[in-house]
């Protein structure tokens, strides 16, 4: 039987520890480039539901053009993390001597992706396009590496400009500075509906990347090394707000239109670009594919070594 004594003590050892403040929440700076899209929405939706205050993380976001824009706010030390960046980009960077790593894939395939242009257009294909310009977003993102490996497939000679992100890139190909924009849903198929625009190409062409995690979130190598414990936590928060969003769709479709101002009926025609395969965080695929169109488009002098690649890529986290 427990003694008066013992369980007053205990009791005050209780109320003692009751009393303590609960662990300051970790903060976590996050650069993502292009607010509003599907798989940029991943952290938002975790937000939403609860998932990163689950895991005593809290998230400060800032939003860029992508490309070089999203990566140079970690190497720099302003965030800690960085999602959805091109994979040959990030290559590139590291072998500059960049402190990034990779810990998780963002997108797999080239399917969300597609290119258009004004409905007056007389471009009907690629293949018509030799001597024209196409647009994509930043230097070293996503759209930069489908907007070459869709040129260089249609044969002829495209001129690739960098565009910014969708309105900008919009306004361009309407107003008639760059004959074909990039987009990815919901962006301008209001358009194609309306017969404003044409879709001239798709990323969904280029089926040998299909399997290839053409983005990837990556953290700052310093911070890493720091505070492992909190970027497992963030992963560990990642993982299951796509889960989340998957298992929670109609939640997450009210959330995505509102972020993009949309019917819920042009949300949920985006659904079928973004299979939940193509956004698990593991494993990260097609690094040794993506090295060689590096080496091709001289975004890398020559192919990471075997112990390179191991340091650059940390997924999953141990």
């Amino acid at each position: 039987m427990i003694s008066r004594r013992s369980f007053c003590a205990a009791m005050s050892a209780f109320v003692a520890l009751a009393a303590l403040p609960a662990a300051a929440a970790d903060k976590l700076h996050l650069a993502i480039g292009q607010k509003g899209f599907w798989d940029a929405m991943v952290v938002p939706a975790g937000i939403e539901a609860g998932i990163f205050k689950k895991h005593n993380l809290e998230i400060e976001i800032t939003y860029t053009a992508g490309g070089a824009e999203t990566l140079q706010a970690v190497i720099s030390g302003s965030a800690q993390y960085a999602l959805t960046n091109g994979t040959t980009g990030v290559l590139s960077a590291f072998e500059k001597g960049a402190p990034v790593r990779i810990v998780s894939n963002e997108s797999r395939g080239t399917a969300d992706a597609f290119w258009y242009v004004k409905a007056d257009s007389p471009i009907k294909s690629l293949k018509d396009a030799g001597g024209k310009t196409m647009g994509f977003s930043r230097p070293g993102s996503s759209t930069h590496f489908m907007a070459q490996q869709l040129a260089k497939k249609s044969g002829a000679d495209i001129k690739l400009v960098s565009a910014g992100g969708l309105p900008a890139t919009k306004t361009q190909v309407m107003s008639g500075q760059i004959d074909i924009g990039w987009a990815v849903p919901p962006f301008v198929l209001d358009d194609v509906a309306a017969g404003r625009a044409r879709i001239v190409a798709r990323g969904a062409e280029l089926t040998e990347f299909k399997n290839d995690s053409i983005r990837v979130n990556v953290v700052n190598a310093d911070f890493l090394k720091q505070k492992p414990a909190v970027a497992k936590a963030f992963d560990a928060a990642y993982a299951e707000s796509i889960e989340w969003i998957y298992n929670n769709m109609d939640k997450f479709l009210a959330l995505y239109a509102k972020e993009n101002n949309i019917p819920i009926e042009v949300a949920r025609a985006s659904v079928e670009f973004y299979p939940k395969e193509n956004l698990t965080p593991y494993p990260v695929g097609g690094i040794q594919n993506q090295i060689k169109e590096a080496l091709e488009t001289k975004q890398l002098s020559k192919p990471l070594t075997e112990a390179q690649i191991k340091e650059l890529v940390v997924a999953p986290m141990k």
